[in-house]
């Protein structure tokens, strides 16, 4: 029995450090108390997602998914969620490091897929009229 448990292998301090910079803290984690009296400006669209940003006096770039509760039940609303927060995680770095960040999910692409999702996402950050979230 002792063969089916392994060690997990040792990391070294380059691996840690990448990995520390590619979590979610909850730092960047926009609450709801931050919503209220906050004005958004829409930087871009695209067929299922609404970019919107503000600026925030916390010098740390924050995020969240807003998505209604027309658009699936729970189980499909929550994985559409986790799929667009990974993609924040993987791509904090195209964002200011003082902006709030909000992305309204519109409608359900056809597979809820990260390979779906991602290039739609690349697009609305690519597409941003305004600049305002977007390096």
């Amino acid at each position: 029995m002792q063969g089916i448990w392994r060690q997990p292998p040792e990391m070294n301090a380059a691996s840690k450090i990448d990995l520390m910079i590619r979590t979610f803290t909850k730092r960047e984690r926009l609450k709801r108390g931050d919503f209220r009296g906050t004005v958004w400006t829409k930087c871009s669209e695209t067929a299922h997602f609404v970019l919107l940003a503000t600026d925030n006096r916390c010098s740390v770039r924050r995020f969240a998914v807003t998505i209604r509760k027309k658009t699936g039940d729970a189980a499909v609303r929550n994985r559409v969620r986790r799929i667009v927060k990974e993609f924040f995680r993987l791509h904090k770095n195209l964002f200011r490091d003082d902006s709030d960040n909000l992305i309204r999910v519109k409608g359900l692409p056809q597979n809820l897929t990260m390979a779906e999702i991602g290039p739609e996402l690349q697009t609305l950050l690519s597409s941003g009229k305004m600049r305002t979230s977007i390096r």
